[in-house]
Order: C-alpha cells, then sequence, then structure tokens
C-alpha cells in the first residue's frame, strides 16, 4: 500500500526518527505511532511529513509537566493506524522498547541513493545526536544511545553501521565506547554506546546530512563560522608591527 514511498527521503527520516525518540507500538489492538518534542516546530514538522506519506492526520497534546514542578513544555504527537504501523514495522522500524530490542539500519536505506542516506542519518542526529562547545573554539558533534547489557554487541553494531554510512560521506567518527548508565527494575543493567564527530567533518555533516532541528542547525553554522574564522587567521601573514 504504502511501498512507493520507500524512494522518499521522508519516509528515511520518519523510520529514523522513529528509532531516535520516537516509539511504535504494535500490541494486540493497539497499532500506535508517536513521536514528542519541547520544540513545537519539530511536531509540525513531522505532521506534515506523516501526511505526505500516509495521508494522515496527527494527534497533538501537550505536557506542561506541572507534576514534575518544571515549566518544560513538551508536545505530544501520536498516529492512530494499524496500516501504518505494521508498513512501519516490515520495513525495518523498531517497535517497543528500543533499549531491549536489537536491530539495524533497514536494507532498502542501505541500497537507498545519497539523499535516502543523508535524511535517515539526519532523522537519527535530530532525535539522538548532540552538538556542544568543549572549550573555546572546540567543537564536537555526538551521537549516543542506551542498550541493555544482554545485546550489547547488537547495539555496538548498529552504532558501527551509522559510522559507516557517515564514513561514506567523508564524515570521521570517534570509535564506539560504552559506559554504564543504570541497574533497571528487573536488575539487568543498561549501557550508554557513543561515538563523537570532530569539527573537521562539520563540514561535510553539513554538505550531506545536516540538522532539520533548529537550535541544533543554528549550533553547527556557528561552529562552522567559528572554524573558517580560524582558519584565515592561521592563513594570515604575521603582523610586521607585532
Amino acid at each position: 500500500m504504502y511501498e512507493h514511498q520507500l524512494n522518499n527521503p521522508q519516509l528515511a527520516y520518519v523510520v529514523a526518527a522513529i528509532t531516535g525518540d520516537g516509539h511504535l507500538q504494535i500490541k494486540e489492538w493497539r497499532h500506535l505511532t508517536s513521536f514528542f518534542s519541547k520544540e513545537i516546530e519539530e511536531i509540525e514538522s513531522m505532521k506534515m511529513r506523516f501526511n505526505e506519506l500516509f495521508q494522515l492526520q496527527g494527534k497533538m497534546y501537550i505536557d506542561d509537566r506541572k507534576k514534575h514542578k518544571t515549566k518544560t513544555r513538551v508536545y505530544w504527537l501520536f498516529f492512530n493506524s494499524k496500516s501504518v504501523a505494521l508498513f512501519l514495522k516490515d520495513i525495518g522500524t523498531p517497535v517497543g522498547n528500543k533499549t531491549n530490542t536489537p536491530f539495524s539500519i533497514p536494507e532498502w536505506v542501505l541500497r537507498g541513493n545519497a539523499q535516502i542516506k543523508g535524511a535517515y542519518l539526519r532523522g537519527l542526529f535530530d532525535t539522538e545526536g548532540s552538538i556542544f562547545c568543549r572549550t573555546i573554539n572546540r567543537w564536537q558533534m555526538g551521537f549516543k544511545m542506551a542498550k541493555n547489557e544482554k545485546i550489547l554487541d547488537s547495539g555496538m553494531a548498529y552504532l558501527d553501521q551509522i559510522r559507516k554510512l557517515l564514513a561514506d560521506f567523508g564524515v570521521k567518527c570517534s570509535p564506539v565506547r560504552k559506559g554504564f548508565l543504570n541497574t533497571r527494575k528487573d536488575g539487568s543493567r543498561s549501557f550508554e554506546l557513543l561515538f563523537n564527530i570532530e569539527l573537521n567533518s562539520f563540514g561535510n555533516f553539513y554538505k550531506y546530512v545536516g540538522f532539520g532541528h533548529s537550535k541544533k542547525h543554528e549550533k553547527l553554522v556557528s561552529a562552522l563560522a567559528t572554524a573558517r574564522v580560524a582558519k584565515r587567521l592561521r592563513q594570515s601573514p604575521a603582523d610586521p608591527l607585532g
């Protein structure tokens, strides 16, 4: 029914966003796809994507977190459609708790063109990626996911797949490393898997992947501007009066 959308980068983005902060629930009678964000622009963008791909209207709810005594507002977006949920599952979207579920990059993404691969990576970094400045002019990007200790090998393999896609675009990444996260109620342990991208690869990331998340995009542009200024200073001749 929706197979013709496998050539649409918007579908690759949606699958990646679900793999990140989204959630696909398929249980008994419930077939639900959901997203949350602190940014209303992200929610509106996802609503437009689902309308374009599936002609589906979502329902949005606002949680102002008053019960947590914070001023943080979170927007929740839900799509209740059995046909869409089953299609997303069939094309490789993780179902349920992703910390406990092994998965890999869908084959149709790996076989896709540069636009498909770039959109998938953008969906991942919009949801699970970060960009920050550790010290003056020391910009980095990071990508991380939590995994149950029982499927750490699967999680490491997935992040290595992401690193390989990025390398194909000339984006160099650090090796994947792990760190203890917490002990769950069932006694199992969760670990955080992560890798970083240094400033010298930001240009290729901007060109081939980029951020749809406005605040992360602004930081990326700022980092690139800082890098260009630093490069000009290094290339400028020494001050003869200095």
